[in-house]
Order: structure tokens, then C-alpha cells, then sequence
């Protein structure tokens, strides 16, 4: 059997003998597994769950033992579908942000500097530059709740901060039933203006000052801060046209 095209969708080596191993003997432990195909135990864990992830294999239980065993090969279309698919979302993700990378190599390297942070500590990081900078701040394509969830905390204090230093948010996010967003009594320097999903732009973007901040919510979170006056700029002057065509109810 040519195996090589499960290779060229994804599975590893190790990955594609346990596949076939399990489709060949049904049910195996994960003792049995390893000892059938040769590979070391701890790595058999690490496959057999990847594995599950990709949706080809799946577990159940025989008494206090758990046995592995192969789903079904039309799983394999299944799986690529749910590849073509997450392809799909990346290639849109990309072309959204494919004008503002061009505008970016564009620039001279020496007015131009860039820092990433990861994770909550890193949202924390440029929320708190917001304050340092004491301007305006305009947010698009923004999550309220998964702020709130994220720093739940935190998010009273950046609010108060706002509010004593006198720093104006204004907020576009998507116009739907239920859309979570921080109450005045909270934050009361915060404005908010909604646009329909087919106007509205997904990615969590910052203005304040000559920075943009650009926020993806991967596993860690992400925030790409841009420190460039034109780019500033550019944003500012984009967000602003957005917000004259923006509703103010949701």
C-alpha cells in the first residue's frame, strides 16, 4: 500500500502506522500499541492524541482499560474538509491584512519599529502604554468579553485610568443582538459605534498616538504593536470613515 499521500495531508510517519495498525487489528491498548509498532510508549500517547484531534481515532473502554481503535477511513474526507475549510479562514485573515503588510514594506525600515507580545501579560502591556501616552484611542474589530474574561481585574483599573487621565475610546464593533460591551458606570470615557458584519473589519485593532496595536486571539494571544507615524495615521484616517458610516444603536 502506498501510504505516502497520508503523509502529504498531514500525518506524520509514526502517526500513519498506528492509523494502520489499528485499522488492520481493531482495538489496542496503548501497552499494545507500542509494543506492535515499535514505537516508544510516551510517544504513542503524544500520536494516538493527535490523531484524535485530526478525528481518526477514538477511544473506548473495556472494563478499567481504555482501547484505541481507528475511526472509520472516510474520516480521512472529513478531515480534509475541515483542513479546506481552516484554509479558507487563513487565506481571509491573510488577504485583510495583505494592504496593511504592503503599506508596511513600503516604509523606510529606520522609521519603523515593531514589538510582539504574547499573552495576557503582553494586552497588559500596551493597555498600560495606552495610559502612558495619554491621547485618543480608537479600536476596531474589538471583543469586549474576551478583555473582561482574559483581565477581568485589570479592566476596572485601565477604565479608571482612562477616566482620571481624561482618555476618550471610541469603539467600533459588530452590530448583533447581545453584543457584550463594558457598561458606562465602567467605563464612562468609552463610545461605542456598531457597523453591519458585510462593513466590518474582524481584526482587533488599536489607534493612539503614532501606534497601532493589532491583537489576534490565538492560543497565546498575540499583540503586534506598530510604532509609525504615516501608519498611524493612515489607520486613523480609515477609522474615521468607518465611524461616520457607523450606527449608534446596536
Amino acid at each position: 500500500m502506498d501510504t505516502e499521500i497520508l503523509r502529504k495531508i498531514g500525518l506524520t510517519e509514526n502517526e500513519v502506522r498506528i492509523y494502520l495498525m489499528l485499522l488492520k487489528s481493531g482495538p489496542n491498548t496503548a501497552y499494545e500499541i507500542g509494543k506492535k509498532t515499535g514505537i516508544y510508549r510516551a510517544h504513542v500517547y503524544d500520536k494516538i492524541e493527535q490523531l484524535m484531534d485530526k478525528g481518526l481515532v477514538t477511544h473506548v473502554f473495556k472494563g478499567a482499560k481504555k482501547y484505541f481503535q481507528a475511526t472509520s477511513p472516510n474520516k480521512i474526507k472529513q478531515y480534509l474538509e475541515d483542513q479546506k475549510k481552516e484554509l479558507e479562514i487563513q487565506e481571509d485573515r491573510v488577504n485583510s491584512l495583505l494592504p496593511e503588510l504592503e503599506a508596511l514594506s513600503k516604509l523606510p525600515h529606520e522609521d519603523t519599529f515593531v514589538e510582539v507580545f504574547k499573552g495576557n501579560e503582553g494586552l497588559k502591556y500596551f493597555l498600560k502604554d495606552i495610559i502612558k501616552t495619554k491621547q485618543e484611542v480608537m479600536i476596531t474589530g474589538i471583543d469586549d468579553q474576551k478583555y473582561q474574561e482574559a483581565l477581568p481585574i485589570f479592566m476596572e483599573q485601565y477604565f479608571r485610568d482612562l477616566r482620571l487621565n481624561k482618555i476618550k475610546e471610541r469603539v467600533i464593533t459588530l452590530k448583533k443582538p447581545g453584543v457584550f460591551l463594558f457598561q458606562k458606570k465602567l467605563a464612562p470615557t468609552t463610545h461605542y459605534k456598531f457597523l453591519e458584519e458585510k462593513q466590518f473589519n474582524p481584526t482587533n485593532t488599536f489607534v493612539y498616538g503614532d501606534k497601532v496595536v493589532i491583537v489576534t486571539w490565538g492560543t497565546p494571544v498575540t499583540a503586534v504593536m506598530i510604532k509609525n507615524n504615516e501608519i498611524a495615521r493612515t489607520y486613523a484616517h480609515h477609522f474615521e470613515i468607518l465611524w461616520k458610516i457607523a450606527s449608534e444603536r446596536v
